[in-house]
């Protein structure tokens, strides 16, 4: 169908649909008003024929000394009595019936016109009429349908004598007469509706004739610029000239905006590589082509499996294939360190369009890292070192006092004992130092086995329970889930001791307090969380805890707490501390479930 056309019959159906709705209603309307009309004036009848009837049946029977007649008789004289007045009535109304029904005889009185109904006289009305509700209730009623003398509007009007309805008087016409006068005026109304449509039909078609081709003009600019991104559309006078400029500033600030775009996607050093979600290449900038010199601009357009050297295409279909919309992957390029990351591109409906990959060269800032790493090692031991002297220094000190004084002494065996104790003890603090710096600092393989968190929670727990037993402790474990993962239970143990003895030995020092050890299954981890309410740490030492050789302890030198740290991170998890002075301290153990995780050595 043709724009025009399309265009007419919509302006012609939002013209005519209403009309013909709001002609329906009118229709409607009148066909409600004149039966309300009717209604009306059938009532009245009803109530002129009431008033004709000054008492009831039974008095007009008295007087003709009727009252112990048969139910004939009685019927033929009210018919003789009463005819007359309903005649006179329905005479003055053209298509009118009206009548009067007895109640005690359950039967038609009269029914004029009566040259038209009399044979009607002494029937009774069929079960289910409403005359019966009228009687029985003493109200009017309106009853259309297939009666007496056909589809009738019949009108029912009680005849209520001292608070008892004696029977009902009816006034009805048939529908046919009341259609009779609604058709002139629907189809009066139906031929104005006709006119107005074919002047719409007309005047559309001659007034809208030039907006049409104008439209059609716009519409195949339209189509030229689908094909030709840079095409203007002609230009035509009137009110659409707005939209044709408005559509030509559009296209020339979108080809604006692509040639920026394009500036700063060939401006970025980082390489950038679009991939549609066939797996076609559908834009590369000038730093790929740099970092991929080999490519030679040539790779638009084809197929990235069919170009890309294996471990590339490797790389980008495994990441394509994990379904993620953002990933980074860092790996190892013939002597370079490259870093690749990936973003799903989704248009303004969120449809995926394709994916984006971002590469860079970290080969120099991770020489730089590595270098940093180094130094700032270097630093750490020459700090460490120091720190060592200043720790060996005293007990060296004391070791050869007591070997001056063992040389000046006389030959007491007991204070010479005393003093060969005092050595042995602290040359074996010498040595302690320096096995636990030599465990920091050396390497050691991890021998991990699937082992359950929980349990060595609770076995380590019990240990320290027994050792410090005048302290209230519990384990509380989550219901679901499983604690299982992939560790080294010697060293997690040495962890788990180390945290629980310093918590227990806050504790006792306060003299009062409780401990918890909390058990959380996560998707991918386990957390173990020891919380006491011990003497808690200061702001100030809590930055350096887990330094070698720091330590809040009297005669500790914080390679517990350092070695823990170190043995947590070796799995690839962490240690996370919170305390505040003289209230808790909360110490979280974080360990991943895959037996992947975590480095070799630690």
């Amino acid at each position: 169908m043709r724009l025009t056309t399309r265009l007419l019959l919509l302006t012609f159906l939002s013209v005519v649909l209403p009309m013909l709705f709001l002609s329906w209603y009118l229709k409607q309307e009148i066909s409600d008003n004149i039966i309300k009309e009717k209604q009306d004036k059938l009532f009245g009848l009803a109530r002129q024929l009431d008033l004709a009837l000054p008492g009831t049946f039974n008095d007009i029977l008295e007087a003709a000394n009727l009252m112990q007649a048969d139910r004939e008789t009685k019927i033929q004289a009210l018919n003789e009595a009463l005819r007359e007045t309903s005649d006179f009535v329905a005479s003055g109304n053209l298509g009118v019936g009206v009548g009067y029904y007895c109640r005690d005889l359950d039967a038609i009185v009269t029914y004029s016109p009566s040259y038209q109904f009399q044979y009607t006289v002494g029937q009774s009305i069929f079960q289910g009429h409403k005359g019966y509700e009228v009687m029985q209730r003493g109200i009017a009623l309106v009853q259309t349908g297939s009666l007496v003398r056909g589809n009738i509007l019949n009108c029912m009007w009680p005849i209520n004598r001292n608070g008892y309805t004696i029977g009902y008087i009816w006034a009805n016409e048939t529908v046919d007469m009341v259609d009779n006068q609604i058709e002139p005026i629907v189809k009066r109304l139906f031929v104005i509706l006709a006119v107005i449509c074919v002047f719409i039909y007309l005047s559309l078609t001659v007034s809208m004739k030039g907006l049409l081709d104008k439209i059609l003009s716009i519409k195949k600019g339209l189509d030229n610029l689908f094909k030709e991104p840079g095409y203007h559309i002609p230009a035509v006078k009137g009110e659409l000239s707005i939209i044709v400029n408005t559509v030509n500033s559009l296209v020339d600030n979108m080809n604006l905006i692509k040639s920026y775009n394009n500036i700063i996607l060939e401006s970025v050093h980082n390489g950038i590589l679009a991939v549609s979600p066939s797996g076609t290449i559908t834009w590369a900038n000038r730093a790929f082509y740099e970092l991929f010199p080999w490519y030679k601009n040539r790779l638009v357009d084809k197929d990235y499996k069919a170009v890309f050297s294996p471990k590339l295409k490797s790389l980008v279909s495994e990441i394509r294939s994990n379904g993620q919309k953002h990933d980074t992957v860092e790996f190892d390029d013939g002597g370079r360190v490259l870093e690749l990351k990936s973003n799903e591109m989704q248009d303004d409906r969120g449809t995926n369009i394709g994916q984006v990959f971002v590469f860079r060269d970290l080969t120099t800032i991770r020489q730089y890292e590595k270098e940093l790493r180094e130094k700032e090692r270097a630093a750490s031991l020459g700090h460490m070192a120091l720190s060592l002297v200043h720790e060996i220094k005293n007990p060296l000190t004391s070791v050869k006092g007591f070997a001056q004084l063992l040389k000046r002494m006389d030959k007491d065996q007991l204070k010479q004992s005393q003093y060969l104790d005092l050595i042995d003890r602290e040359l074996n603090r010498v040595n302690k130092l320096l096995n636990e710096m030599l465990a920091y600092g050396a390497g050691s393989r991890l021998d991990k086995k699937k082992e359950n968190l929980a349990k060595l929670a609770e076995e380590a727990l019990g240990r320290w329970q027994t050792v410090f037993g005048n302290i209230e402790c519990r384990i509380i474990k989550e219901a679901h889930g499983s604690f299982d993962a992939w560790v080294d239970s010697y060293k997690l143990i040495q962890v788990l001791d180390n945290i629980l003895k310093n918590a227990f030995e806050a504790l006792s020092q306060k003299g009062f307090g409780k401990l918890a050890v909390l058990l959380k299954n996560k998707q991918d981890s386990v957390h173990i969380i020891v919380v006491d309410t011990g003497t808690g740490i200061s702001a100030d030492n809590l930055r350096r805890i887990g330094e070698p050789l720091f330590s809040t302890k009297h005669g500790g030198n914080g390679f517990g707490l350092a070695l823990s740290k170190k043995i947590v991170e070796a799995h690839g998890g962490f240690i996370n501390i919170e305390s505040i002075e003289n209230y808790y301290t909360k110490i979280s153990i974080v360990v991943p479930k895959d037996h992947k995780s975590g480095r070799e050595k630690q």
